[in-house]
């Protein structure tokens, strides 16, 4: 029987909702937040007998998240989860106690239900021993934030602690030589994912033709355990590869779940014909004759293979876990996952009368290089509009924007510069040798003029493409909202 205290707590947050609704605010994270002042074990309460997955890393978290939403909801599940992408305890707690009234309509129809919860990778540590998931995805580990999460080690470190509060069984990035550590001393419930090493040899977004092995990046280019460069016989982008230390021996675990493909027979900007692969419990891609499953990606980027089947490989694996093998199947995963749909500013495509914008968040500097590679290589690009602020939940530093190669991408014909730090990234595009006449540049406070005046510039059938950090997103969004009428992230 819940306590007094959870039914105050419960009650502080339906308050506190109210009045930020009614003063138009988005409620994301501030009722949560006051419910744990009132009940600090709430969230351990909201999750207790519930069916959770977990996804937490550095990029892909909100997109597999949601992906694997919908997965769920396509096989016939009621899924409560953190829409917004407000991932830490405030943010997880306001989405269980708002989820509380579909899950107990569902528990009394008789529907099966999922929570389905992004969880920021700092804070992972502290909020996984409360929601004790039955299955936990580790997307893939990047320099990010570096002012608040320090070295990459120290954010492997809370990630391993929060899975050793918990029995969830573990999905890793079989790719990512940082990620794919945390198996040890965690073998028997642990699940890889990764693209097949061959695919990998197709790794240069921008220019398809080309292939090989890209040059290390200074992420996790040394052995953790010895200290040695990594040599990789194949490369997606960043340090994911198939990477292997030649003096202690570590290499990439062969993943059971893989996506194959071929991006040079593919557009990058309508969507990809993937192959998505199981090679079934206790077995990887070494293994002969997996399941196989042929699907249409209908979100575009390269990134986007990772996050596609590390969605479905979750899916199957509760499956698998809960005792759904039929609802859950590989096959019927893998077809749902054609018709997800894009996270709130990735890869969101909003059509504004005869014009399409289309949003990427990109928050460091592998998600940045990812999203000019992106629209380098998109037939409808017309116009990139890009904006940079230094508030807190961006990271103050914003020297990263150095560390992305500006230079071999090719911009399109129309530049568009703004947000707090708009002189920095100017220069930046300046340096990387973009005439001066070709860009529009404008402080912060004139963000929304300038989104007018791009939208106006462009022509109808094209899209610009505009690349925000985390609150100039959220900025953008609200001009979006009050300008054209969309709706608010949260709904």
């Amino acid at each position: 029987m819940a306590s007094i205290r959870f039914h105050l707590a419960v009650f502080s947050a339906k308050c506190t909702k109210l009045g930020l609704r009614i003063l138009g605010r988005g409620a994301t994270t501030l009722p949560g937040k006051v419910a744990v002042k009132v009940d600090p074990k709430i969230l351990e309460k909201l999750c207790s007998g519930r069916n959770c997955v977990t996804i937490t890393g550095t990029n892909g978290k909100t997109t597999t998240t949601h992906m694997i939403t919908d997965i769920f909801r396509n096989c016939g599940y009621t899924v409560v989860t953190n829409v917004s992408g407000a991932n830490l305890l405030s943010g997880v707690t306001t989405s269980m106690i708002f989820g509380r009234k579909e899950m107990k309509k569902a528990d009394k129809a008789g529907k099966k239900v999922i929570c389905v919860l992004e969880t920021d990778e700092g804070a992972y540590g502290k909020i996984a021993c409360q929601i004790k998931p039955k299955v936990s995805v580790v997307t893939n580990l990047f320099r990010d934030q570096l002012d608040r999460f320090g070295e990459l080690a120290h954010t492997r470190d809370l990630i391993a602690k929060g899975l050793d509060t918990c029995e969830a069984d573990i999905l890793l990035n079989s790719d990512d030589s940082l990620v794919s550590e945390l198996y040890k001393g965690r073998e028997q419930r642990t699940v890889f994912y990764g693209l097949s090493e061959e695919s990998m040899h197709y790794n240069n977004v921008t220019y398809p033709d080309k292939s090989g092995v890209l040059p290390a990046s200074s992420d996790a280019e040394y052995c953790t355990g010895c200290k040695t460069k990594y040599t990789y016989t194949a490369r997606s982008f960043g340090h994911l590869g198939a990477f292997t230390c030649e003096k202690c021996g570590k290499t990439r675990m062969a993943p059971r779940f893989f996506v194959k493909y071929d991006l040079a027979k593919n557009p990058s900007d309508e969507g990809y014909e993937l192959s998505l692969l199981d090679a079934g419990s206790g077995k990887t891609e070494k293994d002969p004759d997996p399941k196989e499953r042929r699907v249409k990606l209908p979100i575009p980027g390269m990134h986007n293979f990772y996050n596609s089947i590390s969605a479905v490989s979750a899916c199957v694996l509760m499956g698998e876990k809960i005792g759904d093998t039929k609802d859950l199947s590989f096959d019927r995963c893998a077809a749902a996952l054609e018709h997800v749909e894009a996270a709130f500013g990735r890869m969101e495509k909003i059509s504004i009368g005869d014009k399409k914008i289309c949003v990427l968040l990109v928050k460091n500097p592998v998600g940045l290089d990812r999203a000019l590679s992106f629209v380098a290589g998109a037939s409808d690009a017309e116009g990139i509009y890009m904006l940079l602020n230094s508030n807190i939940a961006d990271g103050k530093d914003v020297s990263w924007i150095w560390d992305v190669d500006f230079e071999s991408k090719e911009f399109p014909e129309k530049v568009y510069v703004s947000g707090d730090r708009y002189g920095d990234m100017m220069l930046r595009i300046l340096y990387s040798g973009v005439d001066r006449e070709r860009i529009v540049a404008k402080p912060m406070e004139e963000c929304a003029e300038l989104l007018d005046q791009a939208i106006s510039d462009s022509t109808p059938g094209k899209c610009l493409y505009i690349l925000p950090n985390y609150t100039s997103m959220l900025a953008l969004r609200s001009i979006l909202v009050k300008r054209y009428h969309l709706k608010d992230f949260w709904k």
